[in-house]
């Protein structure tokens, strides 16, 4: 089982990216997480991996953190959900935010990720609540129900006339950035950063 990765970064798009490893390319499926925290093409890079293997064929999966990694194999253990849709969760919610949602049941919030149902999301709160109850992230325990700070800053913003995917995207930049900041600073911020 390979652990993780660290070569040059050869190329890099939404869908994957392509490790050189002493003249060996490996080919290696990323979240929009991971995507955003990589470094420019020909930097040095390290992922951590997790294989795939089929008959017919193997997939890498890379992940920036221990932590995202963690999460895709708890996300690939609940029945009906495999490597594609876990990435396509990874990509479409916060770690802590995705913590926070099963923590507290939300279950609106899970089913707003593209392609992925109510059901589904049910089915995920169901099989993993238990398992994410007090897991850490950027350092701070799931919150029962409580809303999480990313969602509440981008409700916020798209208060103020932002588009949904622009506010998320601002303020998930600004939490990478800020990982400490409360509420009215992410806003402040993001708002700086929009230009207002």
């Amino acid at each position: 089982m390979l652990h993780h990765i660290k070569g040059t970064l050869l190329e890099k798009n939404q869908d994957g990216l392509v490790v050189d490893v002493n003249g060996i390319g490996f080919e290696i499926a990323v979240s929009r997480i991971t995507y955003l925290a990589l470094p420019d093409e020909g930097s040095t890079v390290t992922l951590y991996l997790h294989t795939q293997v089929r008959e017919d064929d193997i997939h890498l999966f890379g992940f920036s953190s221990p932590a995202e990694k963690s999460l895709f194999k708890l996300l690939i253990s609940v029945s009906g959900i495999g490597p594609k849709v876990a990435r396509n969760i990874l990509s479409n919610i916060q770690l802590d935010e995705l913590i926070s949602s099963v923590a507290g049941k939300d279950i609106a919030r899970l089913s707003s990720v593209p392609g992925l149902g109510r059901k589904t999301a049910e089915k995920i709160i169901l099989e993993l609540k238990e398992k994410m109850e007090g897991m850490l992230v950027s350092g701070h325990p799931a919150a029962g129900s409580s809303r999480h700070v990313l969602s509440d800053a981008v409700s916020a913003l798209v208060n103020l006339g932002y588009k949904q995917q622009q506010s998320r995207d601002i303020v998930e930049s600004v939490l990478r950035d800020n990982p400490s900041l409360d509420i009215a600073g992410i806003i402040r911020l993001s708002l700086k950063r929009l230009g207002t």
